[in-house]
């Protein structure tokens, strides 16, 4: 299964970086506004998917203080 995230491209090294690290297969999507990019994520567990980008999350808003 496919699944999309839409990423703040200032995020997007962080995701890159956790979905890879979590051994996720990914690709760009493209750019859908100005500043926010689509991730197209292979995944079997969309739960275990919920927990990187829990983790994603939590490292941006550290990096955004």
């Amino acid at each position: 299964m496919k699944a999309g995230i839409a990423v703040d491209d200032w995020k997007l090294p962080i995701f890159r970086r956790e979905l890879t690290a979590a051994g996720y297969r990914y690709e760009d999507g493209g750019a859908i506004t100005a500043n926010a990019t689509l991730l197209k994520v292979e995944t079997f567990d969309v739960l275990a998917l919920k927990r990187v980008i829990e983790r994603c999350q939590a490292q941006c808003r550290n990096e955004k203080r």
